[in-house]
């Protein structure tokens, strides 16, 4: 993906289980599309253990708190008629005895409750729960250029982080770069969908063992569900058990590129390092994954 795009990509860089190396297929794969002359940003939505900085190690320009709104009620104005409880799909208001309790954990900030109430009792107070900060590293050598890196951080002790993933991707969108990069929380649940959706193309990081492979088939039945062309990326090839590639070829999802079972390759992450320019085989794994989601991109978009 380089200089010939009309429109921004959002690529979406996924797992279905941790540790099959996604960080390092997404931060590599930034760089190449930076190297080959897009202007691109690296979004790190793994807002409960956020670690794309710690190989790219930007220089951190912004920062900013991510708030909710959070209803409140006021007790003399409340007249217990359920209207916040009804209005809530989710849980989040109960009526004890004669108290009105919310439970911000559940709450989803939709202002529902707010509205229901004919009182005007129920106000909104912004709660912060996380962080977004964002900065750029060069893209080095052998071309110029930039990696803007944006990551959300979930506050300790909260758990809305799809709203901080949400509010890492608006900021990303500010940029209007040719190429954004989201690197995924693992899994299935409510973190990964807010990171994936939307996504041009999604890319999934697996790993050729019993248990990659039941998580992928999971992760694959998420991104078909958001109707998003998914390619597989096969990390530690060799190095297990399971049919990754027939499992690829059953199901007509195509194999963008493999990442060899390589000690060098696992001494370098320990490091902190960044394969791509650490390892001499990596320049080629990583820009032919990168023309592969250039192919699947451009098929899909035609």
């Amino acid at each position: 993906m380089g200089s010939g795009w009309d429109l921004p990509i959002l690529v979406a860089v996924a797992s279905g289980k941790g540790g099959t190396g996604k960080t390092l297929v997404a931060t590599s794969l930034a760089l190449v599309a930076a190297r080959s002359g897009s202007s691109v940003a690296l979004v790190d939505c793994d807002a409960d253990a956020p670690n794309a900085a710690l190989f790219l190690a930007p220089e951190w320009t912004i920062s900013e708190p991510v708030t909710v709104a959070l209803p409140v009620v006021d007790a003399g104005a409340c007249v217990l008629c359920g209207a916040c409880r009804t209005a809530c799909a989710f849980g989040a208001i109960r009526i004890l005895g004669e108290r009105v309790m919310v439970f911000p954990e559940l709450c989803h900030s939709c202002g529902a409750c707010r509205a229901a109430c004919k009182k005007g009792a129920i106000r909104e107070v912004q709660e912060r729960v996380g962080v977004i900060d964002r900065g750029a590293v060069a893209a080095a050598v052998p071309a110029p250029g930039a990696v803007d890196v944006i990551t959300g951080t979930l506050d300790i002790g909260n758990v809305k982080a799809p709203q901080v993933i949400r509010a890492a991707r608006a900021s990303a969108g500010k940029l209007d770069r040719d190429v954004t990069i989201f690197d995924a929380p693992p899994g299935v649940s409510c973190p990964p969908v807010a990171a994936i959706r939307g996504a041009d193309v999604l890319v999934l990081v697996t790993e050729p063992t019993p248990f990659g492979l039941h998580d992928l088939e999971l992760a694959v039945e998420l991104g078909r569900s958001l109707g998003i062309p998914i390619g597989v990326v096969i990390n530690r090839d060799g190095s297990g058990g399971a049919d990754v590639t027939a499992y690829c070829e059953a199901e007509g999802l195509p194999v963008l590129g493999r990442i060899p079972f390589d000690r060098e390759v696992a001494a370098i992450c320990a490091d902190g390092g960044i394969v791509l320019d650490g390892h001499p085989l990596a320049p080629a794994w990583f820009s032919g994954i990168w023309a592969a989601v250039d192919d699947l991109a451009r098929k899909d978009l035609a």
